[in-house]
């Protein structure tokens, strides 16, 4: 048996305790939330609800992304702000009516179905107000998701930190 008690305990615990720091590294969390918006969770459970139903409609169709149905929902509060400004607002009876095969849709489903639909009547300005409101906005995506760029109105895909890539071996 080789080593005291105490130093067989060391690397666990150092494992650990390394994990623990690198977690909490990931930027502020909270347990469950996909993203957190100005202090408004976004939550991983609404996420897949807004996929899972959103991919009922037509199941043969192009799926959306837990991704997309991310980005889609923190989009949603300044898009819809800036429809009703607008005064292009979208109903909750408009959108449920398109998305009619979908028994009880989730409220963030009827959120996300609004998004889409106003988006689509924004001029350019408008998008351009809402783009600029996002650069002041603070947005904390989770990790698992990716990351988001105010910029591009995108969320990309990022390789976790504690892997590391290599650079692929000469070939001989």
């Amino acid at each position: 048996m080789g080593g005291t008690l105490t130093s067989r305990l060391a690397l666990p615990t150092a494992l650990v305790l390394g994990a623990t720091l690198a977690l909490s590294g990931c930027g502020a969390q909270q347990s469950g939330a996909a993203a957190i918006v100005n202090d408004t969770v976004i939550s991983d459970q609404e996420i897949q609800t807004v996929s899972e139903q959103v991919n009922q409609i037509d199941p043969a169709g192009q799926k959306l992304s837990s991704s997309d149905a991310l980005l889609s929902l923190i989009l949603a509060p300044y898009v819809l702000a800036e429809a009703k400004r607008a005064g292009k607002t979208i109903s909750t009876s408009e959108a449920s009516q398109v998305i009619a095969k979908i028994t009880n849709p989730s409220p963030s489903t009827i959120e996300f179905v609004q998004m889409q639909l106003a988006v689509q009547q924004l001029d350019d300005a408008s998008k351009s107000s809402i783009v600029g409101q996002l650069g002041k906005a603070k947005i904390t995506v989770n990790p698992r998701y990716g990351t988001f760029d105010p910029q591009r109105i995108v969320i990309t895909a990022t390789a976790p930190n504690w892997i590391k890539t290599s650079a692929p071996s000469p070939t001989k």
